[in-house]
């Protein structure tokens, strides 16, 4: 005999079956190819952006600035609008959605998220100017550092040739004059920070770096871009890499001339997708790109040797009892994925970029995020630093690398397909 409080649980466990079982059929749908994917990951950014401000003390939102008067406690609603080097990378990320889906809801996306933060710059600048704590886009003025304005900085050049905002022009020509003549570098011309360590080289720096000079030489013609940037990968490689590993320390210090003890995976990130995004653009006839894609193609057949077996790769990358981690998988799979697409390595290379994109799938979740994403990292001497650095949900490390994955392996797929067919 079923009593009532039996009967309703029965009940409740049937329900319950049914909705798992809906959201593993929704995720199948939504994950039945990279397109999909990506435009899953995507749309839920688009949807989820506002272009408002608010008061964090009051909760009222406001539509702009226009009018209001100067409080710390007002912000930009959205973290996607700020200006952060993370927002750079998804930026462009979704440009290049925007081109290879040939869908410009993508690209419309950034050009408004810049013309937004920019109509509010003057009334961030005031807060600014006042020693506020950590306004918003108080980035933007700053410009101490690579990450204020490299990343940001290439995607607004992007966005200025859809837009020719005068503003946009005067940031990248600041920006421009800053990472070629501000920015500190060692005596051979490769860039440092001055701090929390002086003279330290961060692998990550050569992203931050290379995106700008690249997408500067892009807009502008002039080739000292591209030779700044070929001198940084090759300095860069010099000071960092392990030729025995054929990995990449996450940093140098000059003044000790001491490495990090840790081949910390989103710095080989950064460092392999620099490679690839100057290859990209780097005539034919440059005297060092066969140097460089030597540099590329061994450190391809470095991090290969250490892909999981879920297809994922590790947050300390040659230690199997530190984390799987979604940012570096997401820019290993992309780099791997795009110098097969590009003819640089051999094809059957596609397969690591395959099982890292399998990987990367069955780390998101039906709300469209992403697990296992290393937060920020700043530079340590000593290996627990970097086994024990928290893990976040949907980062934006991950978030941006993982769209740049999809459409790579999107790409690498239609590229499959038109060769079957011939």
């Amino acid at each position: 005999m079923i009593t009532k409080g039996k009967y309703q649980k029965h009940i409740l466990l049937i329900v319950g079956v049914f909705f798992v079982t809906s959201l593993m059929g929704q995720n199948k749908k939504v994950f039945k190819t990279e397109e999909n994917t990506i435009r899953f990951l995507a749309d839920k950014v688009l949807e989820t952006t506002s272009l408002q401000l608010i008061n964090h003390k009051t909760g009222e939102t406001y539509s702009n600035s226009k009018g209001l008067a100067v409080s710390a406690d007002i912000k930009l609603k959205s973290k996607y609008v700020d200006w952060h080097y993370e927002n750079g990378v998804l930026n462009l990320s979704l440009f290049r959605m925007a081109e290879v889906l040939q869908d410009p809801k993508y690209s419309n996306y950034v050009t408004n998220n810049y013309a937004y933060a920019f109509d509010q710059l003057d009334y961030f600048k005031k807060l600014y100017n006042k020693k506020v704590k950590k306004p918003s886009l108080f980035r933007y003025f700053q410009m101490s550092m690579l990450d204020n304005c490299g990343t940001m900085g290439a995607a607004l050049i992007e966005t200025y040739k859809i837009k020719k905002d005068p503003r946009y022009k005067i940031y990248i020509d600041k920006a421009a004059d800053y990472i070629s003549n501000v920015q500190s570098r060692h005596d051979d011309g490769t860039f440092v920070r001055d701090h929390p360590v002086e003279m330290t080289l961060w692998g990550d720096d050569l992203y931050m770096s290379c995106i700008f000079l690249v997408k500067m030489g892009q807009f502008t013609g002039d080739h000292k871009y591209y030779d700044d940037a070929a001198k940084q990968i090759i300095n860069f490689t010099k000071y960092l890499y392990d030729k025995n590993d054929r990995l990449y320390n996450h940093a140098y210090i000059f003044p000790t001339k001491e490495h990090t003890p840790a081949y910390w995976g989103r710095a080989n990130g950064w460092i392999m997708m620099a490679q690839i995004e100057l290859l990209n653009v780097l005539p034919a006839d440059h005297p060092k790109r066969n140097e460089l894609l030597e540099i590329l193609q061994q450190h391809i057949r470095g991090i290969i040797r250490h892909q999981g077996s879920s297809g994922r790769w590790h947050q300390v990358l040659n230690k199997v009892d530190s984390y799987e981690e979604s940012s570096c998988t997401a820019m290993f799979t992309y780099s791997i994925a795009r110098a097969v697409n590009e003819g640089w390595i051999p094809d059957y290379y596609s397969i690591a970029a395959q099982q890292g994109w399998r990987g990367l799938k069955n780390n998101i979740t039906e709300d469209a995020q992403i697990k296992d994403i290393c937060v920020g990292t700043h530079v340590e001497i000593n290996a627990p630093f970097y086994y024990n650095r928290p893990k976040s949900v949907n980062d934006t490390h991950g978030l941006a690398t993982t769209l740049l994955a999809g459409t790579e392996i999107h790409r690498m797929k239609k590229l499959q397909k038109k060769i079957d067919k011939k």
